[in-house]
Order: C-alpha cells, then sequence, then structure tokens
C-alpha cells in the first residue's frame, strides 16, 4: 500500500487489480479506523464488454449527485465522499484527462488536501484498476471490496454486509445482457440497503435521502445521469426516475447531435 507524506498528512490508497470476487475476498474487506461524519454507500461498476463506466451512490446527505460522482467515459468513474470535498473528485479527474497516471493525479489531489483523514474516495479504471483511499477520521463500519468489476465502498454502515451484499449484486447480474449497467448499479444499492445500509452514531438506522446513478460510455456524448436530491426512499425513486429516463436516452443522444428527422418525445417510444 504506497503511502505519501506531505503537509504533515500522511496519505495512504489501495492500489490493486481489482480481483476475482469469492467468500475469502468478500470476508476481507478493507477496512477504515473511522470516528467522524460521512453516511454514504457507492458501487463503482464497469461493463467490459461495452466499454461502459457507472457509479450508483445512496446517502443520508442531501444532493450526492451534484458532489461526490465524476466520470470521463473510456477513462475512469470516480466518488469523493464522507466529508465531501467535490474539488478533490475534479481534480482528479483533470490531471488523468491531461496526461498524468490515475495513481499520481491520485495522489496529488489528496496531497493538497487540508483534511485527507475525512476523505473517503474511489476510482475504477476501464481495464478494472482500482484506486481507494479510506481516512483515518471516517466513521466506521467504512471500507471497501475490489471485485472483478466493481468496488463498493462506503462509510458510516450499519456493518460490513452491507459491502459484500453489492459487490454480490453487482457481479451476480452481469450475466444478464437485458440488464444495463444502470440497472444493475441501482440493483447494488438495494441490495446494501437490505443488508443494513447506514447506522447513526446512536445505531439507529438512517434512511437514503439522496441517490444518484451516472453511466458513461466512449461511444456516447453525453452519460446517464440520474439524480434524486431529496426523499424519503431514494433509492426506490431512484430507481422509478431511471425507468422513465432509460428508454429516451437513445433520443436526448440522437437530438444532440441530429434533430433534423426526429419525432416529438412524446411519440418517441411508440415509433
Amino acid at each position: 500500500m504506497p503511502a505519501n507524506r506531505t503537509n504533515g498528512h500522511t496519505l495512504a490508497a489501495h492500489y490493486t487489480r481489482c480481483g476475482r470476487i469469492n467468500d475469502l475476498d468478500l470476508n476481507k474487506y478493507v477496512p477504515s479506523e473511522s470516528e467522524n461524519t460521512g453516511m454514504t454507500f457507492t458501487i463503482l461498476g464497469r461493463n467490459p464488454k461495452t466499454g461502459e463506466l457507472g457509479i450508483g451512490i445512496a446517502t443520508y446527505s442531501l444532493a450526492v449527485g451534484a458532489t461526490c460522482p465524476r466520470i470521463l467515459p473510456g477513462i475512469g468513474v470516480l466518488t469523493s465522499q464522507a466529508s465531501t470535498n467535490p474539488a478533490i473528485g475534479e481534480e482528479i479527474m483533470e490531471l488523468i484527462e491531461d496526461g498524468l497516471e490515475p495513481t499520481d493525479a491520485f495522489m496529488q489531489s489528496l496531497a493538497k488536501d487540508d483534511h485527507p483523514g475525512f476523505r473517503q474516495v474511489a476510482l475504477l479504471m476501464p481495464e478494472g484498476e482500482a484506486l481507494v483511499h479510506s481516512g483515518v477520521n471516517i466513521k466506521s463500519f467504512s471500507g471497501h471490496i475490489n471485485s472483478v468489476n466493481c468496488i463498493a465502498v462506503g462509510n458510516f454502515l450499519t456493518n460490513d454486509d452491507v459491502l459484500k451484499a453489492m459487490a454480490r449484486s453487482f457481479e451476480n447480474s452481469a450475466s444478464s445482457e437485458e440488464t444495463s449497467l444502470a440497472q444493475r448499479l441501482i440493483a447494488a444499492l438495494e441490495a446494501g440497503r437490505n443488508a443494513g445500509g447506514q447506522s447513526g452514531s446512536d445505531g439507529t438506522h438512517l434512511p437514503e435521502r439522496s441517490a444518484c446513478v451516472l453511466v458513461g460510455s466512449p461511444e456516447e456524448s453525453f452519460p446517464i445521469d440520474v439524480r434524486i436530491d431529496s426523499s424519503s426512499d431514494a433509492i426506490a425513486d431512484l430507481k422509478a426516475a431511471l425507468d422513465i429516463y432509460h428508454p429516451m436516452h437513445d433520443f436526448y443522444l440522437q437530438r444532440a447531435e441530429n434533430p433534423e428527422g426526429l419525432p416529438p418525445q412524446s411519440e418517441w417510444l411508440s415509433s
């Protein structure tokens, strides 16, 4: 596990190529020693057949889709969570896009932050390479699991079963060609919720008040980006919103490329 000490901070990131999931891997998830805020569970996933990358996040915090996820289709997908500093994720992706090696971009951006012990950052790349940083001040249960095609990562969790359930759900759905990556990510969030989700300092369950799903393809001009900013049941609402948006995504892609000859939105699904 490489370490980098800058400005009095010790930064640690796990840089591993995602290994095949099995019971042994799941029982050896990587925890963080933790004692502070953040209430989030996240699944970052890839479809090696299509080249798609995506992320699903659920949390007690509001408007998670505005601050935590970042994606560069064909390059990487990232979350910056716990005590979120959106600038970390933005800088990592900008540096990678400018040609810096992902490990260097990851560590360099964290090294600039004044409070890395409160951050949880995860990056998944197209070939399955994974980088994860979980600061020592993040509230437990906190940690991550690397699998073949995904990273499950979270903090303020009821137990480590949340991470295991998300990873299993995502990998077990890989054989279904009729299920999109976005749907698989939301199903993994449902599995995490059903395994216990988040809990407060007193051990009581915390509801998911916001959620998002973001999926990008190198072949598409913009990603699927569906968000629930404030809700009493954010994962269910996210699933319902995706069900409405999903059939229209190709329409919006075609409209952006060439709107001539497209039917009205109201007629798209029946045309």
